[in-house]
């Protein structure tokens, strides 16, 4: 087992810098996702920290000892590729167990580490099978077992799942999130997927233009997202955002939105009038619907209505722009109808317009 720490690392190629001094500490038997969108960094820092892509400055530590300098495979790490890398004319055991013989493991050990991996995996029965007779989700399984039978210090996993379709997707998901039950190895897990990372992740990481944005829980992410970058990524259906200015009217303040409404603030917010904001709220954070006007709710026209069976989402047009609203409970409203939405006051997220940043409440 061993924690990872990166100090101040930096990546760049010639004038173009894509790892902008980034400082993390991942603790020794934990899950992290590096998660954010095409082009931030994460699949950069990932190989950083397996010694496949040299560092432009700073410091890559593996269990306190400085791997800066070290070449990957004295790392002690094991990798699983999106690809799968297999070699298609070796079978399931040689492909699990090839890592250990050329290490000149006695092969009693090797049969050993390499059956009691494929049992772990449900991979038994397959150890005799060539690549081309398995499924995608079973290659994977092959893939993992071969780190496993390495018994590495940190896993690392780079988007090990975009190869596969949805429903295989969600079953190698609690594969991984069971092997790391089981194994408490320290993992770093690559991922554009925001879903994957919700549902995988004890620790995220979410970066963006290769800096880190956030670090946290799932949890801490979706409550308290740091910024309005964080806030839309994390969450789907995205969370709803109004541009408006803060006004105090009736000793309250309020939301003036772009037509003149005002919509309520939460109690405490450290604002001032005139102040320029974005209101957040996520579409499921929507408590009442009502057909008369209600005060300092948001006024919303319904332009789409979905059903999914266990939830209906109205898309609508209000004073500050476009709001989606997720009910669980079937609503008698139609398109074109005008209702009025009470967002709940624990989901208001409020974020100054021009730094994207969270303001606390008092």
């Amino acid at each position: 087992m061993g924690s990872v720490v990166l100090k101040n690392v930096c990546k760049s190629y010639g004038d173009v810098h894509v790892i902008k001094d980034v400082s993390l500490t991942i603790p020794d038997g934990e899950f992290c996702v590096l998660v954010g969108p095409s082009g931030c960094g994460k699949s950069t820092l990932l190989r950083m920290i397996a010694g496949l892509e040299e560092i432009t400055g700073g410091q890559v530590a593996i269990n306190e000892k400085d791997v800066t300098d070290v070449e990957p495979k004295l790392r002690d790490i094991a990798m699983v590729f999106q690809s799968y890398a297999l070699y298609p004319q070796m079978t399931v055991r040689e492909n699990m167990g090839f890592a250990l013989k050329m290490a000149k493991l006695p092969k009693a050990e090797i049969s050993q580490k390499v059956e009691g991996a494929a049992e772990l995996l449900g991979l038994g029965v397959l150890l005799d099978r060539l690549p081309k007779d398995l499924s995608g989700g079973q290659r994977q399984r092959v893939a993992m077992g071969r780190a496993i039978v390495r018994n590495p210090q940190v896993f690392l996993f780079d988007e090990p799942l975009s190869n596969l379709d949805a429903k295989l997707r969600t079953q190698v998901r609690g594969e991984i999130r069971e092997l790391h039950r089981r194994l408490k190895t320290t993992s770093v897990y690559v991922t554009h997927d925001q879903i994957e990372a919700m549902t995988m992740g004890q620790m995220i990481v979410v970066l963006r233009e290769g800096r880190i944005e956030q670090v946290g829980s799932p949890l801490e992410l979706y409550d308290r997202p740091a910024n309005l970058f964080v806030a839309g990524f994390i969450g789907s259906p995205e969370i709803n955002q109004l541009k408006g200015e803060v006004t105090l009217h009736n000793g309250e303040m309020m939301l003036r939105l772009a037509d003149g409404s005002l919509l309520s603030l939460p109690p405490g917010i450290q604002v001032k009038p005139q102040q320029n904001v974005v209101y957040a709220i996520r579409p499921e954070q929507v408590n009442v619907v009502s057909e008369t006007e209600q005060s300092g709710a948001l006024k919303a026209t319904i332009t789409a209505i979905e059903n999914t069976g266990s939830d209906m989402q109205l898309f609508c047009n209000t004073g500050g722009g476009s709001f989606t609203s997720v009910f669980k409970q079937r609503l008698n409203v139609k398109e074109g109808e005008t209702v009025w939405l009470q967002p709940r006051v624990t989901g208001i997220h409020i974020f100054d317009a021009e730094s994207g940043q969270r303001i606390a409440c008092q």
